[in-house]
This record gives C-alpha cells, sequence and structure tokens, in this order.
C-alpha cells in the first residue's frame, strides 16, 4: 500500500506541480524533523506567498494530511534514491546527512544543497567524518560550527561551503512556547525530571537506566523518560523491560516520539548525558541540566585532530552540574541544588547563549532572506547562460 502511495506522490509531482511550485523543496526522514523546517516553511507560505514542495519518508507523517495552501507534501521512501537522482529543482534543504556518501546521491542536474542542522552540538564528533561535504550551503547555528567546518575543510583540502549565520529557529520555538507555558503553569508539589538521553552503547537508559529511575521515582519524583528514537530502534528490549517495570506507575511516563516539545517545557529538570537535547533545554528554558558522565557517543574517531574541544562537552559544567555515573545516588540532591540555584544558572546560561548561538530570535528571516536570494542568483544564472 506504501508503495502505491509513493507511485501517487510521483504522479503528483511530475503533473500536478507547476515548475515554479518545485523551485524549493524540503525533505525529512521523519515527522520529528518538521519543527526545525517550520518557521522557514511558514514564512515562505504565508509572508513570501511562495510553494514549497515538502518530502517525507514517513508515511504518518501530518504534513501529509494538513492540506496546508502552498505546500505539496509527498510521501517517498523506496523510491526517494531515484528521485534524487534526478530531481530538478533550484535549492533543496534537508537535515539528513552524509549526502552522496551513500544511496542518496546528488542531483545530476544543477540544484543548491542547504543544510539545517537539529542540533545545537560541534560538527566533529557526534557527525561521521565528512557528513557535511555534499553540501553548497550550511546554515550554521554558532560560530564555533563555522570554526570547526573551515579547519575541516583547510584539513582536508576541500572546496569552501558557503556557512550562513542562520542561527537555530527550533531553539526559538522552545523558548517562545516555554514563555507562555511558563506565564499559565501551575505549581505542583511533585517536581518533574525528564529523563533524555542520546543514543549508542553507554547511554544513560543502557548504563543505569533502571536504576536511576526507581530511585527518583522513590523520591517522589514526577519522571519522564523520552528515549532517544534510535535508542527506540535498536535496543527495543531494554525500553520494554523499562515500561513493563515502570510503566504501571502513574509518576511515570514513556514518551516514545520526539514531535512533541512539551516534555522540555514541563520538565523542572533534566537528567542528560552530552545529548544535543540538553542545549536545547537549558538555552530554551534558561534552566541547568543534570549530566551523568557517560562515555561519550564518538561517531567521527578522529575528531581531534581539529584540535577543538566539542561544543557540547566544553559547555556541560558552565549549564549544568556533572555527575559520575558511579554516583547516581547524590542525584537527588544535585537536583534540589539545581532546583535552589536555577537564578544563577540562568544568568550564566543567557549570557553563555548570547556568546554562542547566532541571531537568537531572528533566524528565520535571516535564513528565508537567503533562501530567496539563492534563487534570484540561480534565476540569473540560468537566463544568461
Amino acid at each position: 500500500m506504501s508503495f502505491f502511495k509513493e507511485i501517487a506522490s510521483i504522479l503528483q509531482y511530475k503533473y500536478k506541480v507547476s515548475k515554479n511550485e518545485k523551485d524549493i523543496i524540503f525533505y525529512a526522514e521523519h515527522e520529528g524533523y518538521y519543527p526545525y523546517f517550520e518557521g522557514l516553511i511558514d514564512q515562505l507560505t504565508t509572508i513570501e506567498k511562495k510553494s514549497v514542495c515538502y518530502i517525507t519518508s514517513d508515511i504518518d507523517d501530518p504534513v501529509l494530511t494538513n492540506k496546508a495552501d502552498l505546500i505539496h507534501a509527498l510521501y517517498l521512501n523506496t523510491l526517494l534514491p531515484f528521485f534524487l537522482a534526478f530531481v530538478r529543482c533550484k535549492v533543496f534543504v534537508m537535515t539528513l546527512t552524509e549526502l552522496d556518501k551513500y544511496h542518496l546521491k546528488r542531483s545530476t542536474y544543477p540544484v543548491h544543497y542547504v543544510y539545517i542542522f537539529h542540533s545545537l552540538v560541534s560538527t566533529h564528533m557526534a557527525y561521521k567524518k565528512g557528513s557535511f561535504d555534499n553540501y553548497d550551503s550550511i546554515l550554521c547555528t554558532g560560530a564555533y560550527q563555522r570554526k570547526e567546518i573551515r579547519v575541516y575543510e583547510e584539513q582536508e583540502q576541500l572546496k569552501h561551503k558557503q556557512l550562513v549565520k542562520a542561527g537555530y529557529y527550533r531553539l526559538e520555538r522552545i523558548y517562545k512556547r516555554y514563555k507562555n507555558y511558563e506565564k499559565k503553569r501551575e505549581e505542583v508539589t511533585n517536581k518533574i525530571i525528564l529523563v533524555a538521553p542520546s543514543w549508542g552503547d553507554d547511554n544513560i537508559l543502557e548504563a543505569c537506566g533502571e536504576s536511576l529511575i526507581s530511585l527518583l521515582l522513590n523520591n517522589n519524583y514526577i519522571v519522564i523518560v523520552r528515549p532517544h528514537p534510535e535508542t527506540i530502534r535498536r535496543s527495543p528490549a531494554l525500553i520494554d523491560m523499562l515500561i513493563q517495570k515502570f510503566g504501571h506507575n502513574q509518576k511515570c511516563k514513556f514518551e516514545l516520539s520526539v514531535s512533541t516539545d512539551d516534555s522540555l517545557l514541563q520538565a523542572d529538570a533534566l537528567i542528560c548525558d552530552c545529548s544535543g537535547i540538553a542545549l536545547e533545554y537549558a538555552f530554551g528554558t534558561e534552566r541547568p541540566v543534570l549530566f551523568i558522565d557517560v562515555p561519550y557517543k564518538i561517531k567521527n574517531p578522529y575528531y581531534k585532530k581539529l584540535g577543538m574541544e566539542p561544543f557540547e562537552l566544553s559547555i556541560r559544567q558552565k549549564i549544568g552540574i556533572l555527575v559520575s555515573p558511579d554516583d547516581i545516588i547524590s542525584i537527588p540532591s544535585v537536583i534540589e541544588t539545581l532546583l535552589n540555584e536555577r537564578n544563577t544558572f540562568k544568568r550564566e546560561i543567557v549570557k553563555l547563549r548570547k556568546e554562542h548561538v547566532y541571531a537568537f530570535g531572528e533566524s528565520t528571516s535571516i535564513v528565508t532572506k537567503y533562501i530567496l536570494d539563492l534563487l534570484r542568483q540561480t534565476e540569473r544564472s540560468l537566463n544568461n547562460n
């Protein structure tokens, strides 16, 4: 059935979407990626009145049924490599890394590929080497990413990409939603703790998840467990075991979708490792993080060659408190310290956000202007030829 839906999407794209409506295409692997595009798509379609195509590989993506004006939503999964190889558009916007490295290739036609980050982490440890090599433009969230990419390009003797001081829309989205939530929030007796680690063999849920959840519940916290989508996919037995053990407890909730930010808004404290969600929580809600110091997830074993400490590691003890996995018994007292010293942490977090995140509050207008400028440049180039 899904294959026929893909065929229908191909036919829709070919026969029902006009040429100028194919100028800008977005691609999302699943529904959880829409929040990274949302500001840009809204501005293009509602303010600039520009049609866009939105391709998703998630058959349950709400974009497919929302029927929003000026958004042509298409479902492609099995046929995606074929579509990408022959697509004709002017600008293609993605959060997908490793373009043209494996089965998803650049088009045989001239297309300008733009990468949008889906995290505030550095570019050289949490991503594989060469993850961004085949993009034309990269929308950087902060100066550290621009510096890392430029140093890498010099070391590898690569052509310089266009690096845009773009900021990070998703962070602004969390910030705005949290400010609205804070105005309406009612005080509750039990504090809410969000456990949201990264994925990998040594993530928090693998290393000490069961004992950590038990400890928090025994200390009368309300616990929200938000596994990374990759942990759900790669370690279903672990997730099933935790749900079976704690799912009956009314004070423990498992959030198995990353399409909502609600738990980030609700949580009085976040427990994390070195996942990008820690930076989004701290900079988006201006509250500190409790970091459990499990081994890092290193996808690029050569990351030290750049000679720069990854941002997500360098900043941990400035936006929170680091706890050894051998000392989780101390976590309730550390949580109380974070809550009691929240205002002190908040001042430091606001200062760090200003120092490290580009154009906070202005990313959508910056990126929209950049995309429209790219379109005009492409059109001039075509006219000259």
